[in-house]
């Protein structure tokens, strides 16, 4: 048996849409939030958007779940199978913006704040 070198393997460079997301970037840090606290993101990317619950999370990929209701159903007509879940894996890469839920309130204190926003932007009588 001879020592033949071994032939030397050239590496296509990576696309744009390979790379790895750093963890210290406000996308994964945000996705980390919504993992740890199950909050809804929605996300836009490229000709999609989509939406749903964060499952797991690398440096590559998030897992999101979503779980849909047959709509515009009465409660005796619903079909069989009325719940449908759905899981996306989705290249953080491909991410262009997410949106998600940072404070909810109560109708009565919506309408406060609503209020609140009103009297604060009205002209002052002198």
């Amino acid at each position: 048996m001879q020592n033949t070198p071994r032939p030397v393997i050239q590496r296509e460079p990576e696309s744009p849409t390979c790379r790895v997301v750093p963890k210290h970037t406000r996308l994964y840090k945000r996705l980390e939030e919504a993992l740890h606290t199950g909050s809804e993101v929605w996300f836009r990317m490229p000709g999609t958007r989509l939406v749903g619950i964060p499952i797991y999370l690398d440096g590559d990929y998030v897992e999101v779940v979503d779980v849909d209701v047959a709509e515009g159903y009465e409660d005796d007509e619903l079909p069989d199978d009325p719940y449908q879940r759905t899981v996306w894996l989705i290249r953080l890469a491909e991410i262009s913006a997410i949106s998600y839920a940072t404070d909810r309130w109560s109708k009565d204190r919506f309408e406060r704040l609503l209020d609140q926003s009103d009297s604060d932007s009205s002209p002052i009588d002198t």
